[in-house]
């Protein structure tokens, strides 16, 4: 089961401002992003490494709180058939894990960074 990074910033006004931010910060790695696909209720980036492509969604999430808590959390592309039979090589999206927290410890105000279910 994946893990999302949680955390909590009055930094955003809109998932889509979130996502420009990522956006950005995924070019600064050189990771050459997708342009953010806005899914209404979340948006998502794409990026591939060394061959591996990943889906990264990000968003507000509903609970309700004072200071907005947003959620970010890659994704790597596995088939059906290899994820339920097969070894998946997690190393990529555990490498993109740790640039992510990088990414949103690095926002001004930011605060309760975990990850969770």
């Amino acid at each position: 089961m994946n893990q999302n990074l949680y955390f909590k910033t009055n930094e955003f006004g809109s998932a889509k401002e979130l996502a420009s931010y990522v956006y950005t910060a995924l070019q600064k790695l050189n990771f050459a992003p997708k342009d953010p696909i806005d899914s209404d209720y979340m948006f998502s980036i794409e990026i591939e490494i060394d061959g591996v492509k990943l889906d990264i969604y990000l968003g507000k999430n509903d609970e309700e709180t004072d200071i907005p808590l947003w959620q970010i959390w890659p994704e790597q592309r596995v088939s059906l058939f290899k994820r339920i039979f097969g070894n998946v090589d997690k190393s990529t999206e555990t490498r993109v894990k740790g640039e992510l927290e990088t990414i949103i410890s690095n926002i001004k105000g930011v605060s309760v960074i975990e990850w969770g279910i």
